[in-house]
């Protein structure tokens, strides 16, 4: 792996002979050791999908395989691709709710998915309003492992002058399922959680019967003191961590995950300077939510600073870049910036300035971990991870079937595919349903270069037109400038009028400008641009014309707030849907619209 202080050569266009060899090899490698060691696992066995496969194997009833096929690696590789079908969440959620039965008996989840016994179940955030589905989540050896360490050691690095990171996470637990043993005692306290904590608390092995003791430390590295993350109120969480981070004045890197988080952490020590620099002055944590079980640990980290205060106090708040001035030594950020979240990227450099890098972690998800950066002067640029996981794709014009599954070696340049997953922590095929666009190949060891897309089912429908995440983000983007600069937006079929028709929920950076209604038109253009079924039903009189909503500024990082709470999601992975169905959600932007246009109505309160 390259650091973030190197640069990768070009990606190449085509792959040689070569690379297609070690490609191969490594995935052959990979689906040995996956076949080998899973095939004792519950799932493994008993799963319906993996019946024919089962079948080639010669897999018996005690879990003994045939050890000619596993020597022959292209014979192993063929009948995966030939007789392992396409799987979704539905074929998994019969084993892992076994989980989640009361009681939890350790006989009936042990090599469930994979050898022994989870270290953390996964439970996604359920983005688009569905239900959150959970994935166990095992301990692997080190050689498998290489895309967690890389990331775990790059978003905490330890600094060579000292300096400090301010690292904005959390390590609260949706629940913790326990399993007993055959005479009813504690066999394993397993934390339900979101992919970054897990895997913080798996890398670290902080088992949570600790959680009382990790309180009580911090890390010499870390602005923060560990008990910041385990406050369960995001707003507390992040004012915190902001308190702690502004004292510091050797810090030199921020690690927010998503610029979304990012943003709201930018808006609270803005929005709360004043507050800030008197605790800094006192030494006093002030009342928060949340915060009783961990106030003594946070105040004995918390010492007045007047020296500091009077520092900060001459600091010009309003000058771009100002957290330069509050932190000279920072040099960088993390926070994923491509896809749907580049849109609060202009705000955050009001804050960290132009020169700042924006870094990114990868693509990491509650199945797995997809890719790793590849370029950060590109930070849409990202690198497929070959190592720990069988990583396919499904063109995305093809017939969604298991036989037009490719492998990393088949994939052309320009194309789109969605990604299907074959993981260590037993999933097999299993359709991930995001799109992506491959732009070349790593010329060092062939691996794919991609761009994140979108969704598969994601988009926008309000007749015979289908537009996707990807176009509706282009449109906002176009007519971005007019709106006063878009820091977030999302998208939803407004049946308010007559004839249904697009409204885009918008919070704006700053002031609605004069420019307003000329977005609008811009909107209604750039979309009969992006897609022309679109255009079509839209003449035919079958879609009105656009609206933008402008929401009051703080309301995505209140939806946030008021997910972790509605959920019991811990706070510091909330991703607002692009596209909106849930009325619930809707409800929640439509209480906080301030004004709408279209190109046929007056600003309305």
């Amino acid at each position: 792996m390259f650091t973030t202080d190197e640069f990768p050569p070009q990606p190449i266009s085509s792959l040689t002979a070569e690379l297609v060899g070690s490609l191969k090899e490594r995935t052959q490698e990979v689906l040995s050791y996956l076949v080998k060691t899973n095939s004792i696992s519950a799932y493994f066995n008993d799963a319906d999908s993996l019946s024919d496969f089962r079948n080639v194997l010669g897999l018996t009833t005690q879990g003994q395989l045939d050890s000619d096929l596993l020597s022959k690696p292209d014979e192993l590789l063929g009948a995966y691709h030939d007789n392992v079908s396409l799987t979704e969440y539905s074929d998994y959620q019969p084993f892992i709710s076994r989980f989640f039965e009361e009681p939890c008996k350790a006989s009936a989840v042990e090599n469930l998915m994979a050898p022994g016994m989870p270290f953390f179940i996964v439970h996604s955030t359920g983005t688009s309003g569905a239900i959150p589905k959970s994935y166990p989540k095992y301990r692997h050896p080190e050689h498998m492992s290489t895309s967690t360490s890389h990331v775990m050691k790059a978003s905490n690095p330890v600094s060579k002058n000292g300096g400090k990171n301010c690292i904005v996470y959390s390590l609260v637990s949706r629940q913790v399922v326990t399993a007993l043993n055959v005479d009813g005692e504690v066999d394993r306290c397993m934390p339900v959680c979101i992919m970054s904590t897990g895997t913080v608390r798996m890398f670290n092995d902080m088992v949570v019967d600790r959680d009382p003791f990790y309180q009580t430390l911090k890390l010499p590295n870390n602005s923060s003191p560990l008990a910041v993350s385990y406050i369960p109120d995001y707003r507390s969480m992040l004012f915190v961590h902001a308190l702690f981070a502004v004292q510091e004045r050797q810090l030199e890197l921020i690690n927010a995950m998503f610029t979304t988080v990012l943003r709201d952490f930018c808006h609270t020590i803005g929005n709360n300077w004043n507050t800030i620099l008197d605790c800094i002055e006192t030494g006093k944590v002030p009342d928060l939510e949340g915060i009783d079980h961990v106030r003594e640990s946070l105040e004995r980290y918390f010492k007045a600073d007047p020296k500091r205060t009077a520092e900060l106090r001459a600091i010009e708040t309003n000058a771009p870049g100002w957290f330069t001035k509050v932190w000279p030594g920072l040099h960088t950020a993390f926070a994923i910036s491509s896809g749907p979240f580049v849109m609060p990227v202009p705000e955050i450099r009001k804050y960290i300035g132009p020169d700042i890098p924006l870094n990114t972690l990868g693509i990491t998800c509650s199945e797995a971990f997809l890719a790793l950066p590849y370029d950060q002067r590109d930070p849409s640029l990202y690198k497929v991870v070959g190592s720990d996981e069988i990583i396919e794709f499904l063109p995305e014009d093809a017939p969604e079937e298991s036989r037009n599954v490719i492998q990393t070696w088949k994939v052309e340049v320009g194309k789109r595919y969605e990604v299907i997953l074959t993981t260590r922590d037993g999933l097999w095929r299993f359709r991930l349903n995001d799109i992506v666009e491959v732009v070349g190949f790593d010329p060092r060891d062939g691996q794919p270069i991609i761009h994140y897309v979108q969704r598969r089912d994601g988009g926008l429908r309000i007749a015979n037109e289908l537009t996707t995440e990807d176009q509706l983000r282009q449109v906002v983007l176009s007519a971005s400038e007019l709106l006063g600069n878009v820091s977030e937006f999302c998208a939803a079929a407004d049946y308010r009028k007559t004839l249904p028709r697009y409204a885009f929920f918008a919070e704006l950076q700053g002031d609605i400008p004069t420019s307003v209604s000329s977005a609008v038109t811009q909107v209604q253009a750039a979309l009969f641009e992006q897609n022309d079924n679109y255009r079509t039903e839209t003449l035919a009189g079958k879609i009105g014309t656009p609206v933008i909503r402008v929401v009051r500024q703080g309301t995505f990082g209140e939806y946030r707030e008021w997910k972790v709470r509605k959920d019991n999601i811990a706070a510091g992975q909330i991703k607002v849907p692009t596209v909106v169905f849930n009325h619930e959600v809707l409800e929640f932007l439509e209480e906080r619209v301030i004004e709408e246009f279209s190109v046929l109505t007056t600003a309305t309160s």
